[in-house]
């Protein structure tokens, strides 16, 4: 048979007048009376198993469903508010059970299933001890039901430095009601290494300057730290030769660390800037030797997010002599006195920011434990200079990465005083690493300021594992001196303009170029003679 075509017919809504009154009307009604929820009277909850929580938490968690008239909807709420304690509390694997029972004299039992950590392992260290990594994370103790809210917090401290990674995975325990928990480590050799030759270097002196250190992040598989480090004239070591040292203790299980470090220099510097008090643009030489020993105890803030933070106080014992030579007469100018700096440190990492805060609060002493020279000392090494002096050190950086791979780096520093300073606490400027075009600390003064910005390209890749980065930059800087010496010139404003690139080569080597047209005089650099600065280092 032929199918019947049909065609589709759009009616329009209508409700029979009969069934808009049925819906209407109330439920009970439309339908048959629903038979009401049993409801009991409920005077107590028994929580049975639980060892981690205070009672007095549960009681008032379902203290709001006692009472009569109460439903099984009543107690499956209650259970309900003990298990979110437990949640709130970080025992992710804590179960509230309501078991099969009859409510007989108005009393409820919940059960409370709680996994205990059966056995905590520790794998794939190898720089590292593993009953340390095992003390460093207590809330994922053998025998003990775990933490995760704590255990994140102990685990986001143990991965702090960028050289170890702790991630816990979770599995069945091997004894029944039980998880076993391996701890595995992705580490770094504690071990660093580096090394940079670069032309950095002050008026008068040879063009090279050499650095390197090594330093180790787990001395004794305690977490101790140690460095050394040596800064010198490749050329002619009379002219820069300083050695550094530092060891850093922490205090297990606490934020605290105390800091030791020290160096000792020896050089020779001819005509240094202009600065030389008295003497200024005379060529006059001044011939310095002198150390320091410092002790700084290190508090490091709670973690927040991307950032990390730390607090220090410390103080340097500092000890320097200089012979100024004018002509045939030399004057013998030692200093010893001892600083005490607090400090703040702060980094943060984000996805496409990297900032970076120090600032420092220097204040002098006039003698801390007997040790410090007199007002006159100060007064002669530098006029009008006091050993109770105050400075404040400030420096912000922040690198902002487009999602192109732009980038715009912007940096700012400063230090703020009322007094004259001795040159080895003034603002100093010039140089690869604050006004590009100058020689190195070729301006100096009691306050100042200084600014960077560049504007770098996408990190071309040239070949596997080698890429390179082109930017143009703009620096300038403010100094003044207070209390200037009638000769003396107080203040200079140094600026320059240029372009530079970054090479990395692998993941161990980068070069560094910046050509720079200086647009100010300084001591020494003319106006418009542009100076390349260039800068070979290693890292391992």
């Amino acid at each position: 048979m032929t199918p019947v075509p049909c065609r589709a017919v759009r009616l329009p809504l209508r409700l029979h007048p009969l069934v808009l009154a049925l819906a209407a009307m109330p439920l009970p009604l439309f339908a048959q009376e629903a038979a009401p929820a049993p409801s009991v009277n409920i005077n107590e909850y028994i929580v049975r198993g639980n060892t981690v929580l205070d009672p007095r938490q549960i009681e008032r968690a379902v203290e709001p469903f006692l009472g009569p008239g109460k439903t099984l909807a009543d107690v499956e709420k209650a259970r309900d508010a003990v298990s979110a304690l437990y949640q709130q509390a970080g025992y992710q694997s804590v179960y509230v059970e309501l078991p099969e029972q009859q409510v007989s004299g108005g009393v409820v039992l919940l059960k409370v299933q709680q996994t205990p950590i059966g056995q905590l392992r520790v794998v794939g260290t190898k720089h590292e001890s593993p009953e340390r990594i095992r003390e460093r994370v207590p809330a994922l103790a053998e025998g003990k039901v775990p933490d995760f809210d704590q255990a994140q917090k102990e685990l986001t401290a143990l991965n702090e430095g960028g050289r170890r990674q702790v991630m816990p995975l979770v599995r069945e325990g091997q004894v029944p009601g039980t998880m076993d928990v391996d701890l595995q480590v992705e580490e770094k050799s504690p071990w660093r290494a580096s090394a940079a030759l670069n032309n950095d270097h002050s008026a008068d002196t040879e063009k090279l300057r050499l650095s390197a250190s090594l330093a180790h992040d787990n001395l004794w598989r305690r977490g101790h730290s140690a460095s050394i480090g040596v800064f010198i004239a490749p050329e002619d070591m009379d002219q820069a030769k300083v050695f550094s040292a530092s060891y850093t203790v922490p205090f297990e299980g606490t934020p605290w660390s105390l800091e030791a470090s020290g160096y000792k220099s020896d050089s020779r510097v001819l005509n240094a800037g202009g600065q030389g008090g008295a003497g200024a643009g005379t060529g006059t030489n001044v011939i310095g030797n002198g150390h320091s020993i410092g002790l700084k105890l290190n508090y490091r803030l709670p973690g927040s997010g991307a950032w990390w933070r730390q607090l220090s106080l410390g103080v340097d014992f500092k000890d320097t002599e200089e012979d100024t030579q004018m002509g045939k007469d030399s004057l013998k100018t030692p200093l010893k006195y001892a600083p005490i700096t607090l400090a703040f440190v702060g980094v943060r990492q984000g996805e496409q920011d990297q900032l970076s805060i120090n600032t420092q609060l220097v204040a002098g002493t006039r003698r801390l434990f007997g040790y410090g020279s007199d007002a006159i000392a100060f007064d002669q090494k530098r006029y009008w200079a006091d050993p109770s002096f105050v400075a404040l050190k400030a420096d912000v950086a922040n690198t902002h990465t487009f999602g192109s791979d732009w980038q715009w780096y912007a940096r700012g520093s400063l230090q703020v005083t009322d007094a004259p300073l001795v040159s080895a606490e003034q603002f100093a400027a010039g140089g690869m690493y604050t006004v590009r075009g100058y020689l190195s600390a070729e301006a100096i003064g009691d306050y100042g300021g200084l600014a960077s910005l560049e504007w770098r390209t996408p990190a071309w890749s040239l070949w596997s594992g080698t890429d390179l980065r082109v930017y143009s930059f703009a620096d300038a800087a403010y100094l003044r001196l207070r209390q200037p010496l009638p000769e003396q010139r107080d203040k200079y404003n140094l600026a320059s303009v240029g372009l530079g690139a970054q090479l990395r080569l692998g993941e161990h080597l980068q070069l560094r170029l910046d050509y720079a047209w200086p647009y100010a005089d300084g001591p020494v650099t003319r106006k418009d003679d542009p100076r390349l600065h260039f800068n070979i280092s290693t890292s391992y």
